[in-house]
């Protein structure tokens, strides 16, 4: 008997991956902005029976919807008024749905900055001082988490080393800008670069920690209790949890979420 199990476990394996090979990879329609209470609504077109969305999430949460829908709505009122939400609708290729009141959500007032870009060569944000106003400071900010979060301080025009910056990637979608702010406290945002990274794979190295959390690769973290209150964040291959008493975490990291145990 056990000599038929390897050749059934093989038959399996290439089922599994025929399987796998087969399925499209999904591509990405997105609206972000302020929550001004309005609800979202999406037409969600079909061939044959199969219908084009296959995944919708907001802010980074996984939303449940009618899949089997021309049209749906997505329900924002667990957001706070004003606060950025961001909702990315996952479709099959060849097939478009539409958000058709993204307008709902407002955009942040932006400001001029075409010298920012992806260096696709050298994998680098860059921009331009001579774009700059003097008298404003500058941060550059990533969408993590459903969050815009400061990644590099740059300070006023005259003080930036470098016009330049080499991101950390999350798998999935990356969205990146510049935020002027300017010595009355007013603020603005530059148009924002959008790029799409591949699965990086970036695994959790165990669950069970003792000074110490671990992942395969540098990646962007957020650390939290069991409650739920909000520890730190970061960008780290380590995150010394030294300090933190024994008990259980959560942390996101790449887009994921994970439960650690600290012995």
């Amino acid at each position: 008997m056990k000599r038929f199990l390897t050749p059934l476990l093989l038959l399996l394996n290439l089922a599994a991956w025929s399987q796998d090979a087969e399925t499209p990879a999904l591509e990405d329609v997105s609206a972000w902005g302020r929550y001004t209470g309005e609800n979202v609504y999406v037409l969600n077109p079909s061939q044959n029976g199969v219908f084009s969305v296959q995944e919708v999430t907001v802010n980074g949460t996984p939303y449940a919807f009618n899949h089997e829908s021309n049209a749906f709505e997505i329900d924002l009122s667990s957001i706070a008024p004003n606060e950025f939400v961001f909702v990315k609708v996952s479709h099959l290729p060849n097939t478009q749905p539409v958000i058709v009141n993204a307008e709902s959500l407002v955009q942040e007032s932006t400001f001029p900055l075409p010298s920012f870009i992806y260096n696709k060569k050298t994998k680098m944000l860059e921009w331009s001082d001579a774009d700059l106003d003097a008298e404003c400071t500058y941060r550059l900010e990533q969408l993590l988490y459903g969050k815009w979060i400061t990644i590099k301080k740059l300070g006023k025009p005259s003080e930036m080393i470098a016009e330049n910056f080499l991101p950390v990637m999350i798998t999935g979608m990356n969205m990146f800008r510049i935020v002027q702010s300017a010595p009355s406290g007013n603020e603005l945002a530059s148009t924002t670069i959008k790029l799409k990274s591949p699965n990086l794979k970036v695994l959790l190295l165990t669950d069970r920690v003792k000074d110490a959390i671990e992942f395969t690769a540098v990646t962007h973290y957020e650390l939290y209790d069991n409650n739920g209150a909000f520890l730190k964040r970061g960008t780290a291959k380590k995150i010394d949890v030294s300090d933190l008493p024994k008990g259980t975490y959560w942390v996101n990291f790449d887009g994921k979420e994970a439960i650690v145990t600290k012995k």
